[in-house]
């Protein structure tokens, strides 16, 4: 694939700053207390064997091409041609349903301007159970009716509505998602060189389509190509889709933003979004040691993963990629990436049984 000279000294310059040192430390013999002065840190014996796996990597695909390890091709955007992994995985998701949120959200008095936890407990004890209950209400009653107004109303003034009153985790901001369609729904997950400011390397994208997790993984086979897969990707978003992420909010969604902005392109994504992070914290913190992807997959899903690399060198995969043009540094990113969305997948669903 030929590529213009602009992007081909992008790519040389970030081959050089891969090549000249690291963005983590080594913890040398896995000592735990070392790990409090790094913010990215790899365990030595993690280190070693990622290291090993590259080499082996390396060479049981030498010689192969991209298309021999991966069933992809290429699609065109207005910005160019992009390398698109589709592959599919069956998944059972169920719509809840705008019935099921109304009635969970319409016995919940503190979405009653006025109302706090203390007076909700006072006006249940005096038998107004429910939002409609309060219409009667002399005091309230006016403010009841404008809320059940918005209740029956659209999706995202429901969702305004309920995080006006609760907290980005508190389990009714997770009861709105029923609100949306899972066709509605988006699932992403990037893979990058490191922190802001440096290329995305894989968009990982997932839809529900008749009882499958439908993925889209758009894979960066040079520098140029970034580009052309931020516009496939906002594309997409474009058509109203409700964005569920893992920890999206903090790292995803404000990296596309960003890397847009760095081509020139609106950098805005205003789409509704479910971060899992924040409603697992809520819902695990006391039971986990940690609320990581990988942690809850383990105890809630039953998937232990197996020859997974740490996140902090995939750069050095990617490198060997670019490097050498084998495909087998590829494997573990793109695999690894794929993993995460339908892990993300099965515990949006896991969280809809979850009751209010």
């Amino acid at each position: 694939m030929e590529s213009g000279p602009a992007f081909c000294s992008i790519g040389r310059d970030w081959r050089s700053r891969i090549g000249d040192s690291h963005d983590y430390a080594i913890i040398r013999n896995d000592t735990v207390f070392r790990t409090s002065f790094h913010d990215s840190w790899v365990w030595e014996s993690r280190y070693a064997a990622a290291r090993e796996e590259l080499a082996r990597l390396m060479e049981i695909h030498k010689g192969m091409a991209l298309e021999d390890l991966f069933q992809g091709g290429e699609c065109e955007t207005y910005e160019g041609t992009c390398y698109c992994i589709r592959s599919e995985q069956p998944l059972d998701l169920r719509d809840i349903g705008h019935k099921m949120v109304y009635d969970k959200l319409s016995c919940d008095l503190t979405l009653v301007y006025g109302i706090g936890k203390k007076k909700e407990r006072e006006l249940k004890e005096k038998g107004f159970h429910t939002i409609a209950d309060l219409t009667r209400h002399r005091h309230f009653g006016k403010s009841a009716s404008e809320t059940l107004r918005v209740l029956s109303g659209e999706p995202e003034s429901i969702t305004g509505l309920v995080s006006r009153w609760h907290s980005p985790s508190h389990p009714l901001t997770f009861l709105t998602s029923g609100l949306y369609r899972n066709r509605d729904l988006l699932f992403i997950d990037l893979e990058t060189l490191g922190f802001f400011s440096r290329p995305i390397i894989l968009f990982g994208l997932a839809e529900v389509r008749e009882g499958h997790l439908r993925i889209s993984q758009y894979l960066i086979r040079s520098m140029d190509e970034e580009l052309p897969s931020l516009s496939a990707v906002h594309e997409i978003l474009g058509e109203d889709r409700v964005i569920v992420s893992f920890n999206g909010k903090s790292f995803d969604i404000p990296y596309l933003a960003e890397r847009s902005a760095y081509y020139g392109r609106p950098a805005r994504i205003g789409n509704p979004h479910y971060d899992l992070l924040a409603f697992s914290r809520r819902q695990w913190k006391n039971r986990f040691q940690d609320c990581r992807l990988c942690t809850l997959e383990k105890n809630l899903l039953g998937i232990e993963r197996r020859g997974d690399i740490p996140s902090a060198m995939v750069p050095e995969f990617y490198e060997a990629f670019l490097t050498s043009g084998n495909p087998g540094p590829l494997y573990p990113i793109v695999t690894h990436n794929r993993q995460d969305l339908v892990s993300l997948a099965l515990l949006f669903g896991l969280m809809q049984g979850v009751p209010a």
